[in-house]
């Protein structure tokens, strides 16, 4: 699988799921960049860069089988998500996409319930996430000790449980989960930028095994 990442946070959220879960499942993530050195700062890519660096990925990679082609980034302030879901969708490459941002899916961890509409306030997810004793010190990477909380019993499922919900309720009224493998449920005519809250990190983690279907 290759995941192309907008920002610090999902890559090393990524990288970490990588050594934690790839032996065990038979998997193998590249990350784009492949790899950040010490004191390098990496700034990652806008949606649409992010798509085009997954479409040259798979262009190298043409007749490899069984590969997927992942990009993950979030609402934020970014005004080309419409043309980076478009473009994705011409060329066959998944997208995880968080609003308002991916720091949702690493606090739906911890919730009880799915947050209710959050209109477009990127505050009140990050202020919940440092409210979770072990997140009191999150900035922008997850570091080990963060990883180690968020995949103890049970919680991985509850983050994929309260995610499928967050579809269901979709301001759209037209979405629901869906039963197939790396489809979010989000109907055709979804207007993505409604999505608030929503995360579709959970997709992956399906695609790679490492929670049920």
């Amino acid at each position: 699988m290759f995941i192309v990442c907008e920002g610090q946070t999902e890559r090393s959220y990524f990288h970490h799921l990588n050594h934690r879960y790839g032996a065990e499942h038979d998997f193998q993530i590249q990350l784009t960049p492949r790899k950040v050195t010490e004191g390098q700062q990496f700034n990652g890519y806008k949606p649409v860069p992010a798509v085009r660096e997954a479409l040259r990925f798979k262009k190298t990679t043409k007749g490899i089988r069984n590969t997927e082609f992942w990009v993950v980034f979030d609402r934020d302030e970014n005004e080309d998500v419409y043309e980076a879901f478009r473009l994705a969708r011409q060329s066959g490459v998944n997208v995880a996409f968080s609003h308002p941002h991916f720091e949702l899916w690493l606090w739906l961890h911890f919730a009880s319930g799915p947050p209710g509409p959050l209109g477009g306030d990127r505050t009140v997810i990050p202020a919940k996430l440092r409210r979770v004793k072990e997140f009191g010190d999150f900035g922008k990477l997850v570091e080990p000790r963060h990883f180690e909380e968020l995949i103890k019993e049970g919680r991985q499922e509850r983050a994929v449980s309260l995610a499928q919900r967050l579809v269901a309720a979709c301001p759209s009224g037209r979405c629901a989960p869906a039963a197939d493998q790396g489809v979010s449920g989000h109907a055709a005519n979804c207007d993505v930028l409604l999505r608030d809250p929503s995360t579709d990190v959970h997709l992956i983690l399906k695609a790679l095994g490492i929670v049920r279907p």
